[in-house]
């Protein structure tokens, strides 16, 4: 009995020294006319979107939580939707989270990462602070999703969220969009161009599923966004730009008309340099895309594109399978994108 009351007060005590706060009311990168907990689509949209892009679609993909705390230590709990693995990318960009922290003279900057080992995990993040105000960005699991997310602190320290005073940038587009394959969430495109920027930034990348769905045009046209990134190409065929992206690309223009849309080329694989027959592929469909474009430039005066020449090479020596970036080429995709994005943004 003396035994048990020992373990029971050390327990107490142990847990009395870490404060956990949900972070719910804290979180960025979701539509804004929505906040329904860790997914990326409302409710509603499971009775018409494709199985593939509903499931993609409780991904937590970009949600990060957008913070100030004058915590002495970081500490996090979660709990995994579907504690889910893939060959080609590391767990901590499927399952994991990672911390930035803000400062005057160095701007966004890394902190550490929580490692994903079973569907609910524990991770403390950083201690040893002087207690003081800063600002955190905590991004959320790329390819799974969460039940729960909890941040822990010293008691007595302060979590106050984060207010962003401009619209968001948004990014559409395939696995690459959505992150695949870096090694840890912070590191995906669309994250990194947000840090670059300094906006929050939504990421609609949906894996192997971007495909111009009219029911996913039709939500991003209602999002109010400073910035659309279309970066589909990947996983459209001919026919599929054909068919869908005129039509797609009208919806948002027509809904949006003084904020701009960025159209995205394919990337050169790093097979396409002997397969002639990707290459060819390649090239057409971005020359189909293009002159989609020069055609509806015509009309819209916000519509945009990006060269090929800006982005043929992002992926040499920077993908884990010759076309789904790591950290490297997501980063030289990023730093292009936000190069455009912020001559457009003026």
């Amino acid at each position: 009995m003396r035994l048990l009351f020992s373990l029971f007060f050390l327990l107490s005590f142990l847990c009395a020294e870490v404060q956990f706060r949900d972070a719910l009311p804290l979180l960025e990168g979701r539509a804004p006319q929505f906040k329904e907990g860790y997914g990326r689509l409302p409710a509603e949209m499971e009775a018409y979107v494709r199985p593939p892009v509903w499931r993609l679609g409780q991904n937590s993909a970009g949600i990060a939580a957008h913070f100030f705390s004058d915590a002495t230590e970081l500490q996090l709990r979660w709990e995994l939707l579907n504690n889910f693995h893939m060959v080609h990318m590391a767990g901590t960009g499927i399952r994991g989270l990672d911390l930035y922290v803000r400062d005057a003279e160095d701007g966004w900057s890394f902190v550490a990462a929580g490692k994903p080992y079973d569907s609910l995990n524990t991770a403390k993040l950083i201690g040893n602070m002087q207690p003081e105000m800063r600002e955190y960005l905590l991004y959320c699991p790329l390819y799974d999703g969460l039940r729960s997310l909890e941040i822990g602190t010293n008691p007595g320290a302060q979590i106050l969220p984060a207010e962003r005073s401009e619209k968001p940038l948004l990014f559409y587009g395939t696995s690459i969009t959505q992150g695949g394959c870096v090694s840890r969430p912070g590191m995906a495109y669309p994250a990194i161009a947000g840090r670059i920027l300094q906006r929050e930034s939504i990421n609609l990348g949906f894996s192997g599923n971007a495909r111009m769905d009219p029911e996913i045009m039709d939500f991003i046209a209602e999002i109010d966004a400073a910035c659309y990134v279309l970066d589909c190409l990947p996983n459209m065929d001919s026919a599929m730009i054909r068919e869908r992206a005129e039509a797609g690309i009208r919806k948002i223009l027509e809904r949006r008309p003084d904020t701009p849309l960025l159209l995205v080329p394919n990337i050169m694989p790093e097979d396409a340099r002997l397969d002639n027959k990707v290459r060819q592929e390649i090239f057409s469909e971005n020359a189909q895309l293009e002159t989609l474009y020069r055609n509806l430039k015509k009309e819209y005066r916000n519509l945009h594109y990006l060269p090929f020449r800006r982005i043929r090479d992002v992926a040499r020596e920077g993908t884990v399978d010759g076309i789904h970036l790591t950290d490297l080429g997501q980063l030289r995709l990023a730093e292009i994108l936000a190069k455009r994005m912020k001559r457009l943004l003026r």
